[in-house]
């Protein structure tokens, strides 16, 4: 059955689900969380760590979606007075330069969204800018771990996506997703079953790394004195980031504009204590129901969920991260041009090749013939050697082979000397002289008896042989007794061939009449398979006394001799005037 694998990578924890099945009906392979540990060699321990996971449950990398933090992107609402995709894909990055100013536009990887759009009038896009160098660190750490993703996605997308095929949107209301990360918090408000907004809040359920460590510092150096209780910083700053998320997300909740009324607040990811349980315009905040059969803590896992449903082509969304010079949506696009590359450099040197050959060909056949004075070609140096050699010459009396040539030849060999037949290439002249000389010496071995045209009778004692090579494969188990055996060769009568009848009559010994049968049959497949057996005709047996074999009197087979040995009629060459 076919895998689809999501990995979603925050900057302390990483998500991987894999499923099996299809869209309608999947199961849940294996469901993994874990630390992203800090320092230089992160990245190591986390390839190690998924190369790990993927030998444990036996994953396939044919199919793997990556979902990274929404917090390291950008988010922009554009307007374009058109709707096809590929001129938006033409001045998407012209277009949303100007309201970067944080980004160098070259850095960055661009996708956008259709949030709505008027055929041929108008599109809204929501457009994500993500920098290269954090993308291309998290596809790096996939491929080492040998799990390369056929394309990458944020978070909000994922989470959509997940919240769609869950059935947690409806169609006549409005829905806020919430996905507590890491460091950020995603925010996705779908209007019915389309987006309508999504953006990211820089708070979730733990601190960055760099402001960890510089708070980490900081309490070291003002560490309590032995004796004194230790300052717990973790639930206050837990405490601001439900605060600052609150905020935002009523921020978001007022300025939002769906045609159906927000009904529904789903959070899922990590736990915040203070924002599940409360409400938000008069709107309780639930846990996002996903149902994950056999998985532990399901929130968790809805972002690497939902990109792995994009492996069965589900959700509405379609981002693609991987564009431009990252973009890959195949296994075969890495090696275009390379084998591009290659498939010119031999056909070069085909080309070359061919050259070569043509004019080594154009030297055998003709030589130069317009230089002075004109050189001959390997091919007529061989053709004036073989009539010098065959044919008399009035002007040399050194003898020859054929002091009488017969006239055809003589007229021929002068006119392919001469370069008279324009039909054919001085190889072709030569075979043709060949011919000539091979239907005279057919000619003159007829007139002199040496070969007959009477064919000699096919061999009945060869066709008795071959039959009863058939009887001696079966091996010594096979008990037979041969009483009678005739061949007789028939000459060809009609459209049938010349063969020769063997006719037999045998006793098949056994331990009973059914291993005995069983034991003829074996003989008549076995003979029937021969390419001589043109017919097997088998008549009735009977049993022997006593149960222990039975009688077959008449076995008639026709034997086709030639086919055995291989002989073949040659047709007769024609002279050719």
């Amino acid at each position: 059955m076919s895998q689809s694998i999501g990995i979603h990578l925050g900057e302390r924890t990483f998500h991987l689900v894999a499923l099996e099945g299809g869209l309608k009906k999947h199961k849940v392979l294996c469901a993994v969380a874990g630390e992203i540990p800090a320092g230089e060699d992160a990245p190591q321990a986390l390839v190690e760590r998924l190369r790990e996971v993927a030998k444990e449950h036996k994953l396939r990398a044919d199919s793997v979606y990556l979902a990274i933090d929404s917090g390291v992107a950008a988010f922009r609402n554009l307007t374009l007075p058109f709707d096809d995709h590929a001129k938006i894909e033409e001045v998407l990055k012209f277009e949303v330069e100007g309201n970067l100013p944080q980004f160098d536009i070259e850095q960055v990887v661009t996708d956008f969204l259709v949030l709505s759009s008027k055929p041929g009038v108008e599109s809204h896009l929501l457009v994500t800018a993500v920098p290269k160098e954090r993308l291309g660190a998290a596809l790096r750490v996939c491929e080492k771990a040998g799990l390369e993703p056929l394309d990458a996605e944020l978070e909000g997308t994922a989470l959509f996506d997940a919240a769609l095929e869950g059935g947690a949107l409806a169609e006549d209301s409005g829905t806020v997703l919430i996905h507590v990360g890491d460091t950020s918090t995603t925010v996705v408000v779908a209007d019915g079953k389309r987006l309508a907004s999504l953006r990211a809040i820089r708070a979730g359920a733990a601190a960055p790394r760099a402001v960890a460590a510089e708070a980490g510092a900081e309490d070291e150096a003002a560490a309590p004195h032995e004796g004194e209780p230790a300052p717990v910083a973790e639930p206050a700053r837990a405490a601001e980031s439900v605060q600052r998320i609150r905020r935002e997300l009523l921020r978001t909740l007022s300025g939002a504009r769906t045609a159906n009324e927000i009904r529904n607040v789903y959070v899922c990811g990590q736990e915040l204590p203070g924002l599940t349980e409360e409400t938000l315009l008069d709107v309780p905040v639930q846990a996002l129901p996903l149902a994950l059969v056999g998985v532990e803590e399901p929130g968790r896992h809805v972002v690497a969920y939902g990109a792995a449903l994009r492996g069965f082509e589900g959700g509405a969304l379609h981002p693609n991260l991987r564009r431009e010079e990252l973009r890959f949506s195949g296994r075969f696009e890495r090696l275009e041009l390379p084998l591009a590359v290659l498939a010119l450099l031999v056909f070069t040197l085909l080309f070359v090749q061919y050259i070569i050959l043509d004019k080594q060909l154009e030297w055998r056949d003709e030589g130069k013939l317009a230089a002075d004075p004109p050189v001959k070609g390997d091919m007529q140096i061989w053709l004036e050697a073989s009539n010098l050699r065959m044919l008399p010459d009035p002007t040399n009396p050194r003898p020859v082979r054929l002091a009488e040539p017969p006239e055809a030849l003589a007229r021929y060999a002068a006119e392919a000397q001469a370069g008279l037949d324009e039909e054919r290439t001085k190889f072709e002249e030569l075979m043709r002289i060949r011919q000539i000389l091979k239907i005279e010496i057919d000619r003159l071995a007829k007139e002199l008896g040496r070969v007959s045209e009477i064919k000699q009778p096919q061999s009945a004692l060869t066709a008795a042989t071959l039959v009863m090579d058939q009887f001696a494969s079966l091996g010594p188990d096979a008990r037979i007794g041969i009483r009678r055996l005739e061949a007789n060769f028939q000459g060809q009568q009609g459209n049938k061939p010349d063969y020769v009848v063997v006719t037999l009559d045998a006793d098949f010994f056994g331990e009973s009449t059914l291993e005995a049968t069983r034991v003829r049959e074996q003989l008549e497949s076995r003979v029937k398979e021969q390419p001589w057996c043109l017919e097997f005709e088998g008549k009735s047996t009977k049993p022997l006394d006593g149960g222990k074999g039975i009688q077959a009197d008449g076995l008639t087979i026709h034997v086709d001799v030639d086919r055995a040995t291989g002989k073949q009629e040659e047709p007769e060459e024609e002279e050719q005037t």
